[in-house]
Parts: structure tokens; sequence; C-alpha cells
């Protein structure tokens, strides 16, 4: 009985450190996603509409968090997103103005159909379904900001991604937190 406590313990401390050293490992250290044949091909305008649709998802649906969630930590991590991702959106707006890319802003068909089913989503079903959407959308965000921070054209749009991907990180380790307690 002692020694699969102790087992259970050294686990958990294993991965606390594990989980430690990956949130505050430079960009250079962290795990690059692996890039889809999609998002290595991004040309700079593709990325800049796909990331100003991510940044305008997250705002959305952190606003409908704010009004119907019940639930104060999610309250809390929705106002976080809604203020890291307006300010991402603006930084977005000045990269893409000086790599003189015009953005169009258009959310895909699934961010749309997401923000749909969580205005319509029961008060007892919100919450688990707005941080199911955020786990999603921060692996899609997080894939976008590494392939093209990797692979992207130099320029703001790409110091954009290499300054991005970190917070991006940051958000879903915090949903994951929130997801799985």
């Amino acid at each position: 009985m002692t020694r699969s406590i102790s087992l259970a313990a050294a686990t958990a401390l294993c991965l606390v450190s594990t989980a430690t050293a990956q949130q505050t490992a430079p960009i250079q250290q962290l795990p690059t996603p692996q890039a889809s044949a999609e998002t290595e091909a991004l040309a700079p305008k593709g990325f800049a509409q796909r990331a100003a649709a991510t940044n305008e998802f997250q705002i959305l649906s952190a606003e409908l968090a704010l009004k119907r969630s019940q639930d104060e930590q999610v309250r809390a991590f929705a106002s976080t997103l809604l203020d890291d991702h307006k300010r991402a959106q603006e930084q977005l707006t000045e990269a893409a103005k000086a790599d003189s890319i015009a953005m169009v802003l258009e959310l895909s068909m699934e961010q749309k159909q997401t923000l749909t089913a969580l205005e319509q989503a029961e008060e007892s079903q919100f919450d688990p379904a707005y941080m199911s959407s955020q786990m999603k959308a921060h692996d899609q965000a997080i894939r976008l900001l590494g392939a093209y921070a990797d692979h992207g054209s130099a320029g703001s749009l790409k110091t954009y991604a290499i300054a991005n991907y970190p917070l991006v990180r940051m958000h879903k380790v915090r949903a994951q937190s929130q997801t799985n307690p």
C-alpha cells in the first residue's frame, strides 16, 4: 500500500515538473505542432484571415460566456480570453498592415456553428460546452500559429505568430486544468 502511494506521488511530481517546464520553456524548446500541408502552404493573407477569425471567435465566445456562465472560474477564464484576444486582434491588424495584407474578417462555418450551439445550449450544459469549444479552438490556434511561426514568410505576421504562440498555449493549459480539475 505504501509503495503504491509513493509511486503515485512520484508520478504526480514528475508530471507537475514536466508541465511546469513546458509552461516556462522558451518557444524554441516547446514541442512543435505537426504542420499540415494546409498550414505549411498558408500564404500571409490566408494566415492573417484565419488568425483574425480565430481571435474573433474567442472574443464572441468569451462575451457569450460572460453572459451565460454561472461558474466564476469559467467567467474569469472568459474575461482573460476576451482581453487577450482583443489585444491579439489589434496586434494582428497592425502586423497585417505592416506586411501590406488586407484582411477580411469572416468566421469559418465551424466557428459559426459552434457559436450557435453555445447560444442554444441549456444552462446546465453551457459551461462544459464552452470549455470543450475552448480546448478545440486553442488546439487549432496552436497548430496555426506554430506552423506559421515555423514556415511563414518573414515579416510582421511571422513575428505576431511567434509572439502569440506561448499565450495560446497558456490558454490551452488553463482550459485543460478547468476541464479536468
